[in-house]
């Protein structure tokens, strides 16, 4: 629980995240949606309309800008820029111009991602990343945005979670395309960051602004289920390098080298990154026995995603990505929860984490909250509440919930206080 009061600089940035297919509704055009709707889809429910944000984006920015929020990430769906190879919709164009038109008018920062999950078809059907030579596909991509948005943003995401689009997709068929192949993942992996390193590339050379371009990882705790079990330490480590350190490795190095693996040398990818994202949740604890996580612990808080309330885990993490060289911006964390008391405590105990690691000498610039609404959360549909603001699913009304306003008061402020948590919890 919170002791003491934290403040944050001034050019500390604040906002809330959100991703296209989550929250604007019929990406007819993409791999999930596919997904959604293939006979045997281990999906719960299709996205459908989702939040229809593609047509109330105006009025869910003006929500935003009045709970005091500075900056909002958000992707540019790929599948609605280029439906088919080759074929642009300059509807779609236009449309994402208004949308980030929007922001500015409300001066609110974009930080835009090229490629949250989803992928057109096509490129789907082509191998998506399995193949180096598809990453020229996704360059001219980012060169398109880059150069028809480049007045509008500066600050760009390439590639959001690249460990989890690898491992879901193609280690533990948990995402399309559903492929259980570890080595395919690996491979995926090493494309990512090829892909990672040809985007910035392309937005660098058409930006107008000065570009401030990252890579967001996901990270997460990786420890032992019994401490004193040498396995399941073996196994911890193992897992934690597999995700965690091959990527911070791969921004401090220039060299993705997975472990058992040839090292491969990334031309470019040193040289990629004006910061790193990072994206923090909870942790895994890993069960030799059973050669993968054990069950979450009950004794602490858990999501409705089942996943362990673990703020213990972040700081270190944030150390790690301030080690390799690059500033550190918390572009994603959050939590699911019915209870929103819960989810003002998580908020306070994970922006202590970044004071801790502040305090120790990280250069951490930012915090994006996740999500900025309740969305679509991949396969596990509707049921999951992250946002600081409630979708009705049957009318699609927005309420802020409490946990919004003291969002806002601690950006306002610029404090977290014992007393502003009290007041919320």
């Amino acid at each position: 629980m919170l002791n003491r009061t934290i403040h944050f600089p001034p050019d500390f940035v604040f906002g809330s995240a959100a991703a296209a297919h989550q929250v604007e509704g019929n990406n007819r055009h993409n791999d999930w949606w596919a997904h959604e709707r293939a006979a045997d889809t281990n999906a719960i429910e299709p996205s459908g309309p989702a939040c229809d944000h593609y047509r109330r984006f105006a009025d869910d920015f003006r929500l935003i800008r009045s709970l005091g929020q500075p900056a909002h990430r958000l992707s540019i769906e790929w599948s609605r820029i280029e439906p088919e190879p080759g074929r642009i919709d300059a509807a779609e164009i236009e449309h994402y111009r208004v949308v980030l038109s929007t922001l500015r008018e409300l001066e609110i920062e974009p930080w835009v991602t090229l490629h949250h999950f989803t992928l057109p078809q096509w490129f789907a059907q082509r191998g998506g990343f399995t193949k180096a030579d598809n990453v020229a596909a996704f360059r001219s991509f980012a060169e398109r945005v880059a150069r028809t948005y480049g007045d509008l943003v500066q600050h760009w995401c390439t590639i959001n979670e690249p460990t989890i689009h690898a491992e879901m997709g193609y280690r533990f068929g948990y995402f399309p395309p559903r492929v259980a192949d570890a080595a395919v993942a690996a491979d995926v992996l090493g494309n990512l960051f090829r892909a990672h390193t040809a985007a910035a590339e392309a937005v660098r050379a058409q930006a107008r602004l000065q570009p401030t371009i990252g890579i967001t990882l996901a990270v997460q705790a990786h420890e032992p289920f019994r401490a004193e079990s040498e396995a399941d330490g073996a196994l911890a480590r193992q897992r934690d390098a597999e995700t965690n350190q091959v990527s911070f490795d791969a921004l401090r190095t220039g060299v993705f080298a997975y472990p058992g693996r040839e090292p491969l040398d990334i031309p470019g990818l040193k040289a990629s990154s004006e910061f790193v994202g990072i994206q923090y949740y909870s942790r895994f604890r890993y069960d030799a026995d059973v050669s993968g996580p054990a069950m979450p612990d009950l004794n602490r808080t858990l999501s409705q995603m089942a996943w362990e309330v673990y703020p213990e885990g972040f700081a270190p993490l944030l150390r790690r990505g301030a080690a390799t060289g690059l500033p550190v911006y918390v572009t994603e964390n959050g939590m699911a929860h019915d209870d929103d008391r819960v989810r003002v405590q998580y908020i306070a105990d994970h922006l202590a984490a970044v004071d801790d690691a502040r305090c120790a000498g990280a250069d951490i610039r930012g915090y994006f909250y996740w999500s900025t609404m309740d969305n679509f959360e991949w396969n596990f549909g509707y049921g999951p509440q992250f946002g600081l603001i409630a979708v009705d699913r049957r009318t699609l009304e927005r309420r802020p919930r409490p946990s919004a306003h003291f969002f806002a008061e601690v950006i306002r402020g610029r404090q977290l206080t014992p007393e502003l948590v009290a007041r919320y919890t």
